[in-house]
């Protein structure tokens, strides 16, 4: 073969590995990685907890498939069983099916994100009420990719209630890592929540 062809389709492969790789870098890069500086505002009408008032309730609103949420199961895990053996109620929102969460989240009951927040900023995220049924706060867990006691913005919005203090915090201006949740009629054919379920 000339060496001048050999060389011409050499030349050739090389250029086509390198469209292959930028290619797949701005798949991943406008996929993923936008998710992790997403501007977002939080701003979430009064709506009726989940459960009965008369608790502090949590409702995690959660998408295992989300490369977001992957920093926070263990915390979101251990804080549920933690508070949860201090009185307060949990479930779990976003995602309707079970597969794929922590086993923690997988077995809280689904409580499907209400119409009047139909533009929920995204996932994996929170919402708390006090025990008198008025919403405390909506947002992220935390501000990093990362969750845990020390960096979570939930700890001391649910320390702060227990303790019978004032909380609201139902209006913020985020940048967090956060990913896109189905539609309200993709999971409007789910089961109700069961609002007599125990925690």
């Amino acid at each position: 073969m000339n060496i001048w062809l050999r060389r011409s389709l050499v030349g050739m492969a090389m250029l086509l590995w390198l469209a292959g790789l930028a290619w797949a870098y701005w798949w991943f890069e406008g996929r993923y990685v936008k998710a992790f500086e997403r501007p977002a505002f939080f701003q979430a009408e009064q709506v009726a907890p989940p459960f009965p008032i008369g608790q502090v309730q949590v409702v995690h609103v959660w998408q295992s498939n989300c490369p977001c949420s992957a920093g926070h199961e263990a915390y979101v895990d251990e804080m549920t069983v933690r508070f949860a053996g201090q009185g307060v109620r949990f479930a779990r929102s976003g995602q309707q099916s079970a597969e794929g969460m922590p086993s923690g989240l997988s077995q809280l009951p689904y409580w499907p994100i209400p119409e009047a927040w139909a533009e929920w900023p995204g996932a994996p995220s929170i919402a708390i009420w006090a025990a008198d049924g008025s919403l405390t706060y909506v947002g992220p867990y935390s501000d990093g990719a990362h969750c845990s006691a020390d960096s979570s913005f939930v700890e001391p919005v649910v320390q702060a209630l227990l303790a019978g203090r004032k909380v609201d915090v139902t209006r913020q201006d985020v940048v967090a890592c956060l990913c896109d949740l189905p539609s309200l009629k993709d999971t409007a054919g789910g089961v109700p929540f069961p609002s007599t379920a125990e925690p």
